[in-house]
């Protein structure tokens, strides 16, 4: 998805881009440093691949009781000026019975997921990785639909891309129990 800048002279705080309305022609908008960036809906195949993922990783987490998943979740990953993003797939440690809030979270996720889409700039990709790091992620996925790849990124910048003849585990995706497996070549077939 192509980020643009919405024309604005002043910055905006995660307050005041929470009661912004809905983007007229769709879409989502996120707040970057304090400005409004828009991107386009995204694809049939973009959406398949994020409730996929969604539900294999809901299904693990929700087993051993390791917090929530989300989609599209934001994330205020910084303040003054404000930058809320929000992942196609985010995972944040919960405890059972913690409330859950109608707005965006003041943390970031433990992982984060951006699915690649074909418009997307790598450079704005690059960005949004090491925005979610600097912010306290443990961990980023970045899917690569036409590869059949995703590549993991850890603090440090440590990366590694796997491919459809491998299996992410639960360190790759920052879990603290043991026993996630995600079979790219499973998670990639229709």
């Amino acid at each position: 998805m192509t980020t643009s800048p919405v024309s604005s002279e002043a910055l905006l705080t995660a307050d005041e881009f929470w009661d912004l309305p809905e983007p007229v022609h769709g879409g989502r908008i996120e707040l970057v440093a304090g400005r409004v960036v828009t991107e386009m809906p995204v694809g049939e195949l973009h959406a398949y691949l994020a409730v996929r993922l969604a539900a294999m990783l809901l299904a693990f987490v929700t087993e051993n009781r390791l917090g929530r998943v989300y989609v599209e979740l934001g994330h205020r990953l910084f303040g003054d000026p404000d930058t809320v993003r929000a992942p196609d797939v985010s995972f944040l440690a919960r405890t059972a019975g913690s409330p859950i809030g109608v707005r965006y979270v003041d943390e970031p996720p433990a992982l984060a997921v951006e699915i690649m889409s074909p418009d997307d700039r790598e450079a704005d990709v690059a960005t949004k990785i090491e925005e979610y790091l600097d912010a306290g992620s443990a961990r980023v996925w970045i899917v690569r639909p036409p590869n059949k790849t995703v590549t993991v990124h850890r603090p440090g910048g440590d990366a590694h891309t796997y491919t459809v003849r491998d299996t992410l585990t639960s360190d790759d995706a920052a879990f603290t129990a043991e026993g996630f497996e995600l079979q790219l070549e499973q998670f990639f077939s229709e």
